[in-house]
């Protein structure tokens, strides 16, 4: 078995790799990069929006919404897809107005780059791709009760602990990811790197089951 989990940061991806029962962390430039490092990898589990609709919420986000009382705002509405072009922040705002009948938020904006370099990758990607979201992926490690905000000591602490009781140690990461990684995405990355074991393993519940599916033929939904 060789997952992989990946969550953004600032300038490119922090992955973590389970290879067996090896646990190592990567930075990647770009998505690309990950297939060309790892051509074995078998799942890549990805924090971010895939299955991109153009009517309505996506039903995924409101349900992880109500799987996490008291951290909802962790779930950002997904974009359009309408709104995957390259345009400044007011004229997606007004397409998203427009196809969806709401606005989009900054967040979301913020995260269209990276949205569209997975997007491009999808089809090429010589594994499943999968969307996964870690606030999810700790709720689930942690019996469903939820964790303090990850921007605490106290949520860091309590997810770097979930993690090792799942078998990913991340404490002795050196190197660039270690040196690029702020210390929420190496924990998100690993919270992934589980979610993708657990689809590996035949585990994985999705939000929603059945998915929906956009007009691409990807998934709208997300696996934890």
């Amino acid at each position: 078995m060789k997952v992989i989990g990946l969550d953004g940061c600032s300038q490119g991806w922090i992955g973590v790799v389970l290879d067996g029962d090896e646990v190592s962390a990567h930075y990647f430039a770009n998505v690309r990069q990950v297939v060309e490092d790892f051509p074995d990898v078998q799942v890549i589990a990805i924090d971010i929006p895939m299955g991109l609709l153009d009517s309505g919420p996506r039903r995924a986000d409101i349900l992880a919404r109500g799987k996490l009382p008291g951290r909802a705002s962790t779930i950002f509405n997904a974009p359009a897809r309408a709104c995957l072009v390259d345009v400044k922040y007011l004229t997606a705002n007004e397409i998203s107005q427009r196809v969806l009948g709401k606005g989009l938020s900054q967040q979301s904006y913020a995260l269209l780059p990276k949205i569209r370099e997975v997007d491009d990758f999808w089809l090429s990607a010589p594994c499943p791709v999968w969307e996964v979201h870690p606030e999810l992926s700790f709720a689930k490690i942690n019996d469903w009760k939820m964790l303090p905000s990850k921007k605490s000591w106290a949520g860091m602490l309590q997810r770097r602990d979930a993690l090792s009781r799942v078998g990913i140690v991340l404490d002795d990461v050196v190197g660039d990811a270690a040196c690029r990684a702020s210390t929420d995405d190496m924990l998100d990355a690993g919270a992934c790197a589980w979610s993708a074991r657990e689809i590996f393993d035949g585990r994985a519940i999705f939000l929603p089951d059945p998915p929906e599916v956009d007009v691409t033929g990807r998934e709208a939904t997300i696996r934890v």
